[in-house]
């Protein structure tokens, strides 16, 4: 292998062959969930990532990059070899990101990331040499134990706005008022508004929980699932127009669309919570709205409330309420 061991990081991580763009998260998960209940084994989160490969860009890049600031530390604690590799590296790793202060949202993260470079290491050929040692996931679950316990959660305040009608119509850039307007009426994800095209626009019927008229959307969600979501009708004429008059009308950086949120929020005073505080705002207000229609019991309005914002789970409900 190269001698440069972050060039060494990088090899690993193309000749595990772990990126798999265009496979299906979902059958990844089900297939790894059949394979550890074959071995009588629970499905824990370190025991999925195990098994299961990375299925977009974006996670691909950010683990990689913690990946090659790990290399880093590494070399400048006297390692040289991706073969000398062992968990104590990695628990090293997570405290030294402790002490500088990072809160328990961004430790989770590299936890993440390590956990999918071990995986990384067990997929590499033979003819790489790595052994059965270099493994890092003891060391990660060693130091999870104690920043889940004492790491300071700075995430805790991304939830619902105070006031998300208002904050829509501050935000100033046409394109991104669009987007907020979708995440706050119809509960998309960012990445979900930039994948909407002219073909996804599946025309206006009654939303068979409202009774609204609404237009359909087509959706390719998180994870290789697909959903068809309601959209008010308004919202919906808006979204026609904005694609009609340009196709790649949504297609702006994911940066510039949080700069703008937070301007808006420094211009009328409320506490920026993300781009995800739209989306508590959406379920919080869908909820309630379709408890008050009374076509669907407790139970049902919780899975229509989970499939519309793109979730599989409806214990992920009560996140929303927080």
């Amino acid at each position: 292998m190269a001698r440069n061991l972050v060039s060494q990081m990088k090899s690993v991580w193309s000749a595990s062959q772990i990126l798999a763009v265009g496979a299906s998260r979902f059958e990844e998960k089900r297939e790894a969930r059949a394979q550890l209940a074959d071995h009588g084994k629970g499905a824990t989160s370190a025991r999925m990532a195990e098994r299961t490969r990375i299925t977009s860009y974006r996670a691909y890049d950010l683990y990689k990059g913690v990946s090659i600031d790990f290399a880093r530390f590494l070399a400048a604690s006297g390692v040289k070899q991706v073969a000398d590799i062992r968990p104590v590296h990695a628990e090293a790793f997570l405290r030294a990101k402790m002490v500088s202060g990072a809160s328990c949202n961004t430790l989770r993260t590299v936890a993440a990331a390590l956990g999918k470079l071990d995986a990384a290491l067990a997929r590499c050929p033979k003819k790489m040499h790595i052994p059965a040692e270099a493994r890092l996931k003891d060391g990660i679950e060693v130091a999870r134990r104690d920043f889940n316990a004492t790491a300071p959660r700075l995430d805790t305040t991304r939830r619902a706005y105070a006031g998300p009608a208002r904050l829509v119509e501050t935000v100033k850039v046409s394109a991104h008022r669009l987007a907020a307007e979708l995440q706050f009426k119809a509960g998309f994800r960012i990445s979900e508004v930039q994948g909407i095209t002219r073909a996804d626009l599946l025309g206006v019927m009654r939303d068979p929980v409202t009774g609204a008229l609404a237009g359909r959307v087509h959706v390719h969600g998180k994870g290789g699932f697909e959903r068809v979501q309601f959209v008010p009708l308004a919202t919906y004429r808006v979204l026609q127009e904005a694609l009609a008059k340009d196709a790649n009308a949504l297609r702006f950086g994911y940066g510039s669309y949080l700069r703008s949120l937070r301007s808006a929020c420094h211009e009328m005073g409320e506490a920026y919570s993300g781009s995800h505080g739209l989306r508590h705002n959406y379920i919080q207000a869908f909820v309630l709205s379709a408890a008050e229609t009374g076509n669907l019991s407790m139970r049902g309005i919780q899975r229509e409330a989970m499939e519309r914002v793109g979730h599989h789970r409806e214990s992920e409900l009560a996140t929303y309420f927080r």
